[in-house]
């Protein structure tokens, strides 16, 4: 009997933010709707993955977490919910990297973000593949910032010496050519446009199928996401507590999701700061964002790639909120970005902002239904698909 081999493994390295996962799920639900017949399988220490996934037919295997913390707006690794640091969860997830690679025999691998890895947990993985035949991609954002591992002499020999192929999750009419042409320095290949990928595309209907679900009444205000916790954060949320109380609750419900990391203390702070405020909800972020999101009327998010691609799927404002983050990818996404959306998005610093502040923005958020379609292509998923599947059936030359 001929063993069988799995067809596509996707790789996407956890610590801080759910950007790789959800990027990486997106294409893994494109290519489960596209090519049904394909066995492919989620790998990640991501624990929001089941939530991300929801009832999508994409199966996944949970590693143990990479846990970060950002101190001075520079990301550090710190110990994990297992109890191992950083480095030992790197050796160990290599190890098993290693086995899934033999194990599955995996016809090709798809990595987010950096070749190596995020601790070089893939660098054994990829010489252990060469006896398989597998194929490799990486898969990289639209912006990726002044990140040290994705510029790495290290990432660099990798890609040239295992890599078949570079997909950019971006859109060049939005972010022009410079990101292209330092991929294409950095890794000695042309790399192949995809458009932004949006799982909130793969896991709802379209904008005006979810719309015509609900009355009016059952339109919310808003959605607001805080996908993670940092050192300006709580600053933030206490200005948006008081923006959200003086917010007439005509204007309909707000539903919050912030990620509190499980710290029981954390939450109930959290929830102090908006308990009394009748027309808002708090919870967890999980599978109700989505369909929050599509009944909003406006939006409140961070300014990571998932979010902004979020409310562009959705078609409604936003009022993001941007933190002080070293590598300065946040930053150089918007001024690109807000060029193209224009006043569909109102961009405010997280260490500066005032509850006034917030409040005439989302006031003028609320004025109208502003719900329009996207300039900005938002097909990633589907085409990183169709990528990859014409790669997978492509003979390899010897």
């Amino acid at each position: 009997m001929t063993t069988p081999r799995l067809d596509i493994l996707i790789y996407a390295h956890d610590g801080r933010g759910l950007g790789h996962a959800s990027r990486s799920i997106g294409v893994g639900m494109a290519l489960r709707r596209l090519y049904p017949h394909l066995k492919v399988l989620f790998v990640s220490g991501c624990r929001q993955s089941q939530e991300l996934i929801g009832a999508a037919p994409l199966d996944w295997l949970k590693l143990p977490s990479y846990e970060t913390k950002v101190k001075n707006g520079k990301s550090i690794g710190v110990m994990g919910k297992s109890m191992f640091a950083d480095g030992q969860l790197g050796l160990l997830r290599a190890g098993e990297l290693d086995h899934l690679i033999t194990l599955y025999r995996p016809r090709m691998v798809l990595v987010d973000h950096t070749p190596q890895g995020k601790h070089r947990e893939l660098v054994s993985a990829l010489a252990l593949s060469r006896d398989i035949g597998t194929r490799w991609i990486l898969g990289v954002r639209g912006v990726i910032g002044t990140v040290s591992q994705a510029k790495s002499e290290l990432a660099s020999n990798l890609f040239r010496k295992y890599y078949h192929q570079l997909l950019w999750y971006g859109d060049r009419d939005v972010l022009g050519e410079t990101h292209i042409d330092q991929l294409r320095q950095q890794y000695s290949i042309l790399p192949r446009e995809c458009g932004y990928v949006s799982r909130l595309a793969e896991v709802t209907g379209r904008r005006n199928e979810i719309s015509a679900k609900y009355t009016e009444s059952e339109r919310l205000a808003g959605t607001i996401s805080v996908p993670w916790i940092g050192e300006k954060s709580m600053g933030f949320l206490e200005q948006l507590a008081k923006a959200l109380g003086a917010i007439p609750q005509n204007y309909g419900d707000w539903h919050l999701f912030v990620d509190t990391d499980d710290s029981s203390e954390l939450r109930n702070t959290v929830w102090n700061l908006f308990s009394r405020l009748r027309h808002c909800s708090l919870e967890q972020p999980g599978p109700r964002y989505g369909d929050s999101l599509m009944r909003s009327k406006s939006a409140v998010i961070y300014g990571g790639y998932n979010s902004l691609i979020d409310v562009l799927y959705a078609g409604i404002p936003a009022l993001v909120v941007e933190r002080e983050m070293r590598d300065n990818e946040q930053q150089l996404h918007l001024q690109r970005l807000r060029k193209k959306v224009g006043e569909r998005m109102h961009v405010i610093p997280e260490a500066e902002v005032l509850s006034d502040q917030i409040v005439s923005f989302l006031l003028d958020n609320l004025a109208e239904d502003h719900i329009s379609a996207t300039p900005v292509n938002l097909d990633g998923a589907t085409e990183a698909a169709v990528i990859l599947h014409s790669l997978l059936n492509e003979k390899v030359c010897q």
